[in-house]
């Protein structure tokens, strides 16, 4: 796909799923918004003093340290019970129990009378985005078109860019009271509002319409998403929608009939288990790029590097906030011009970089106790750097890649053990992030930038390309079963269909990297 191909052609239902997906989107990118806060308001006297530790102006660290990790266990519990509320209530209900699970998380941290509160809240926080962030990402791929299917998945990274950067805006930065954390915290009473009202009027997936057996309401949710209309009280889909109904009929009847749609499937075959292997790496990365000791202890890296003014510190929070919703749009955007692992690749090579100068800097200046404010002033610039690309190519396609790659009747459970991983892994880099950076001091950085260059050499030689097909045709690319039965209903629907890799359930383990279909017109 050319570059500004995504601009053109704003027909009705195209306009109509960018509203629908904007609206909900608003419920914002959980973990972008809450760590941005969290992270400036941990650092300031008012709150410290307002939860109990008014004294000694310091949070115990035996207790700071369960500030950052404990959301990290909710989102893995919430990301598990969320995974039956899609498939037994089905995608909107998920995501309207987890907006109002942010409403109680919200009105809690706002009130923080103590420490433990606090916590509840925080744990309250991540069962809410658990639900969230998986009831918007399955349900965006589900109802995208395959041309920008990336893109739109990426409006709730956008959103959370976009209030976490209000919240700075609201007083956090320069406000000694408790009024400036509050009016921050409050703020997310907003997305999750607007969610809870946008909601009603939303339709239900059609993958799930189907799959429950209510073919023709997934039929009328289809016209109204890619094309179509009633005639004679009978859905007449257009073109595109028809191939995409017979598609999804193909590879949902499959597996239903194999039981490729239990918890088993998700390892039962030789291509289940690289499916789930793309899945969980993927969500795994993002804890060990350095992140959990930026997000929590920016204060203390700053101050290593000789920036010790509170205001400057917040204020370069700031402009990192205002950088993202710029990266976030443009990564998004990209997703579908360059692909899930170009975009995977630059995102993890060049924190690769980042971190190895940022080491440097460390162990040669700071690390020796020398104050030198050039070297800061570097160290500062290319923290920001490495952060506006990491949210510019890695951070879109992180959320959307498990939703995509996995069968309709897998994609939750699957989404929920990817989930897992991904925050049981974040709960440790996070919970150890305070010990190790005062135990290996310049030297985290090279750890983080070996880990690093672990993925990228995963990514390179394991990742297929998803980009450009829709959600049927990525079971060809891994090889699955219904694949074979996808590739059937499309051949006959359409000019012939030349895939790479084979339909025995097994991917083609001998260049996964450039799996793709290609089509060629007889």
């Amino acid at each position: 796909m050319r570059v500004l191909d995504n601009l053109r052609h704003w027909d009705r239902p195209k306009v109509y799923r960018y509203a629908l997906l904007l609206c909900l989107s608003l419920s914002g990118d959980g973990y972008s918004y809450e760590s941005s806060v969290i992270a400036s308001i941990i650092q300031l006297p008012a709150w410290i003093a307002h939860i109990g530790y008014g004294d000694t102006g310091v949070i115990p660290d035996n207790k700071n340290q369960w500030i950052g990790p404990v959301y990290s266990l909710g989102q893995l519990v919430g990301g598990l019970v969320a995974a039956f509320f899609l498939d037994t209530l089905g995608r909107r209900p998920t995501m309207f129990a987890g907006a109002l699970a942010m409403e109680l998380s919200t009105a809690l941290l706002v009130w923080s009378p103590s420490f433990g509160v606090v916590i509840a809240a925080r744990i309250i926080e991540g069962v809410s985005i658990g639900f969230v962030l998986l009831g918007y990402q399955i349900y965006a791929v589900e109802i995208a078109a395959k041309e920008d299917r990336g893109f739109v998945s990426s409006f709730t990274l956008m959103t959370g860019n976009f209030f976490g950067l209000l919240a700075v805006r609201h007083g956090i930065t320069y406000s000694t009271s408790n009024t400036g954390w509050r009016a921050a915290l409050g703020v997310t009473f907003i997305p999750a509002t607007l969610l809870l009202l946008a909601l009603p009027f939303t339709p239900e997936s059609p993958r799930y319409l189907y799959e429950k057996g209510r073919a023709e309401e997934c039929r009328r949710v289809l016209a109204k998403l890619h094309g179509g209309h009633v005639e004679g009280g009978a859905v007449v889909l257009s073109e595109a929608a028809e191939i995409e109904y017979d598609a999804m009929k193909a590879a949902i009847d499959w597996d239903q009939q194999h039981g490729q749609d239990k918890w088993a499937a998700l390892w039962n075959t030789k291509a289940a288990r690289y499916r789930s292997f793309v899945a969980i790496s993927s969500q795994s990365w993002w804890a060990w790029n350095g992140q959990s000791i930026f997000t929590y202890y920016y204060t203390q890296v700053f101050a290593a590097a000789g920036i010790t003014n509170t205001h400057l510190q917040f204020g370069i929070s700031g402009i990192q906030n205002a950088s993202w919703c710029i990266g976030g749009i443009v990564g998004g955007y990209l997703l579908d011009v360059w692909g899930r692992r170009t975009n995977y690749l630059i995102g993890v090579g060049q924190a690769c970089v980042c971190l190895v100068i940022q080491g440097a800097l460390a162990i040669g200046i700071f690390d020796k106790g020398v104050t030198n404010h050039a070297a800061g002033a570097g160290f500062v610039s290319v923290y920001i750097i490495q952060w506006f690309l990491w949210v510019t190519f890695f951070s879109p396609v992180v959320n959307m890649l498990p939703a995509e790659i996995y069968s309709a009747g897998l994609r939750a459970r699957g989404y929920a053990i990817a989930n897992v991983a991904s925050m049981g892994v974040g709960f440790a880099t996070q919970y150890s992030a305070l010990p190790m950076y005062r135990r290996l001091n310049g030297w985290v950085w090279i750890f983080f930038a070996g880990c690093m260059a672990l993925a990228f050499a995963v990514i390179f030689f394991t990742y297929p390309e998803t980009k450009g097909i829709t959600l049927e045709e990525i079971e060809i690319v891994f090889g699955s079963g219904a694949g074979q039965r996808v590739r059937e209903a499309l051949a006959g629907a359409s000019p012939s269909l030349d895939v790479t890799g084979n339909d025995d359930d097994e991917p083609d383990t001998k260049n996964k990297a450039d799996t793709r279909v290609d089509y060629a017109v007889v």
